[in-house]
């Protein structure tokens, strides 16, 4: 099949472009031909919180990919079209996951050739911060659609709120290859320059007001009181001020417990964090689904998540991982008792559960129900 798939792919960074990637390379490797229309322009600068879109290093790829899509010139979606249509694809594929991107992607799917089929893969339907209008974009979008999947039930059930068209199939977030497999914990923790003497608990990805850093933040304490030798890792690039996460740590005096690296990290360096690490906190306050989650599979490392729809899908407590309800107190004990506790089924778990989320099983699905 001759393919063809709209969204972000290198030099962009992120987990859109990285999910994009391996969706790519996948569909090659199992017969088809594709080709990727990526963006001239994604977001102009002054929408995009981060210090930078961009990769600062290069990242080797033999995908065809035609940076051509300006998100906010509608001229410019004419010569999109044009492209697309000269590439003659039996399918097109859009990646969804911000209202932003509706009008461009709507007109595209619109007025390429009606022979071609098009769906999309939606990742967020509603942004965590609430923006103006996104129901009515997402409608857009869904109009210029033959059917689209979702990576969580919970993104399907927030469609179907907004839109009655039942065109939709919820699939799962495939587990992504591409930053390797589990290192050895006392290599991995010399790379980065741990201590091999204290355990390490990771809360790893872009800081954002919805990811309730600060409820792991004030668990702390009573963490450190159970296992004093635990020191928590906060690594990732912020997207809202620091001030308040230093400030809540000096009020609490866990300042010496917490090691902070406030920067994107880069691809290479990713397995280390996690292999260095005996669990994986993800307290977030929403979630449509967390790349975060599907990274803490790949390396076979349990977590401690919120147990809020979006996460307790693939995160069974007690059994793939840990799950509490959203409050400091609840959030140290179940901390503490997994830190304690063997893990070993637990990890054997997620090795099973790794078996059903390939790249393979999904696109399988795709082809299958399109």
């Amino acid at each position: 099949m001759n393919i063809v798939v709209i969204g972000p792919l290198y030099p962009y960074r992120g987990g859109i472009s990285d999910t994009n990637k391996e969706l790519c390379e996948s569909l090659i490797s199992s017969g088809h031909k594709v080709e990727v229309i990526n963006f001239k322009l994604l977001y102009p600068k002054f929408l995009f919180p981060g210090k930078t879109q961009f990769h600062q290093s290069d990242e080797n790829t033999n995908l065809k990919s035609h940076r051509i899509i300006n998100t906010v010139n509608p001229v410019n979606w004419i010569r999109v079209i044009k492209k697309i249509n000269e590439l003659n694809p039996d399918l097109l594929i859009s990646t969804y996951w911000t209202g932003l991107l509706s009008p461009c992607y709507y007109i595209i799917n619109k007025l390429v050739s009606n022979k071609i089929k098009k769906i999309g893969i939606i990742h967020n339907v509603i942004s965590h911060e609430k923006r103006l209008a996104e129901k009515k974009l997402l409608k857009l979008y869904l109009s210029g659609l033959d059917k689209y999947f979702t990576l969580s039930k919970n993104v399907l059930d927030q469609i179907k709120k907004i839109s009655k068209k039942s065109k939709g199939i919820n699939l799962f977030h495939p587990l992504l290859k591409k930053f390797g497999i589990k290192e050895d914990k006392i290599i991995s923790k010399k790379i980065l320059g741990l201590n091999n003497d204290n355990e390490y608990i990771l809360f790893f990805g872009l800081i954002r007001e919805y990811k309730g850093l600060e409820t792991l933040i004030k668990s702390m304490p009573k963490v450190v009181e159970t296992n004093p030798n635990v020191k928590l890792l906060i690594v990732g690039e912020n997207y809202i001020s620091m001030k308040k996460y230093y400030q809540l740590i000096e009020k609490l005096n866990i300042s010496k417990n917490i090691i902070v690296k406030n920067i994107f990290i880069d691809n290479d360096k990713i397995k280390y964090w996690f292999s260095s690490s005996e669990l994986v906190i993800i307290p977030y306050k929403t979630a449509s689904q967390s790349g975060i989650t599907s990274l803490s599979f790949q390396f076979e490392i349990p977590t401690v998540s919120s147990n809020i729809n979006g996460l307790n899908e693939l995160i069974e407590d007690n059994e793939t991982g840990y799950l509490f309800n959203r409050n400091s107190d609840e959030l140290a004990l179940k901390i503490n008792n997994a830190l304690k506790s063997d893990r070993k089924n637990i990890i054997n778990n997620i090795i099973k559960l790794k078996k059903e989320l390939t790249w393979k099983k999904f696109i399988i699905q795709i082809l299958k129900n399109i």
